[in-house]
């Protein structure tokens, strides 16, 4: 079950104009849920470091993640996943980010090198279960503002979404399990929600889709932001093939404005 990684995916960035002032802070932790119907399939933890990490004389953001199967789902598929990203506090341009997947009988340990020096990109791929890492690949950075799947869903936290209108077009580039991706997203306005943490003032955004074998259309995930200092990734509404998965925040704490939520 990869459901909870792609609905994560869906959620890179676009390359727009930022708040002055970021919406994220060391130490902020959110927890989600993973739905199916009426039936939670999956919960994660997205924990932001309690210090700044240093790489190449500057302030880092250390992110972890980790999603596993919940309830009935994981009688039938055992899910345990752990990703995350060093980025740039300022930027959040990736200097190093993983993948340690373990669904059913799938494992994989990923390992990406962000070389900004020599504007490279190094891959690692291995199997634990084989115990023999695979060929390292080598990729070049062609543009400036490339994201990884952290660093994405940071900066789309720090949009300045003020200077949108409603139908316009978001762009950004991101890296992510050795493909380059160019998307494009389109912003639905300023709407009230009912979230599992209140009913909140959200931006809404529907990125466009290519053509795959998952998801049910080109605009198939719509997500929500939430309209105040911290910008936080309230839900994710994904039409797939098999039906409409939802990811939505259920607590958090340590955030930069306002009180815990738990």
């Amino acid at each position: 079950m990869k459901t909870f990684t792609l609905i994560l995916v869906s959620l890179f960035s676009f390359g727009q104009p930022m708040v002055k002032s970021k919406p994220v802070s060391t130490g902020e932790e959110l927890q989600f849920r993973l739905s199916y119907g009426w039936f939670t399939i999956g919960r994660g933890t997205f924990k932001i470091s309690d210090d700044y990490v240093m790489l190449d004389g500057k302030e880092c953001l250390e992110i972890n993640v980790e999603g596993g199967t919940a309830g009935l789902a994981g009688v039938f598929s055992r899910v345990d996943d752990r990703w995350g990203a060093i980025i740039d506090k300022d930027t959040f341009l990736p200097y190093y980010s993983y993948r340690d997947l373990s669904e059913g009988d799938y494992e994989l340990d990923e390992k990406v090198y962000f070389d900004y020096d020599e504007m490279k990109i190094r891959f690692e791929q291995s199997t634990p279960s084989e115990n023999k890492p695979r060929p390292t690949r080598y990729f070049d950075i062609e543009k400036s503002n490339m994201f990884d799947m952290m660093g994405g869903l940071m900066y789309a936290r720090s949009i300045d979404y003020r200077s949108l209108k409603k139908g316009d077009t978001i762009r950004m580039d991101a890296f992510f399990d050795k493909k380059f991706y160019d998307f494009e997203m389109i912003y639905g306005g300023i709407e009230m929600i009912k979230t599992k943490v209140g009913e909140i003032y959200c931006h809404r955004v529907v990125p466009i889709l290519e053509k795959n074998s998952v998801f049910d259309g080109h605009d198939a995930v719509t997500f929500w932001v939430s309209a105040d200092g911290n910008r936080l990734p309230l839900k994710v509404k994904a039409n797939m093939n098999f039906g409409t998965a939802y990811c939505e925040l259920t607590a958090y704490k340590n955030v930069k404005s306002g009180i815990d939520f738990n």
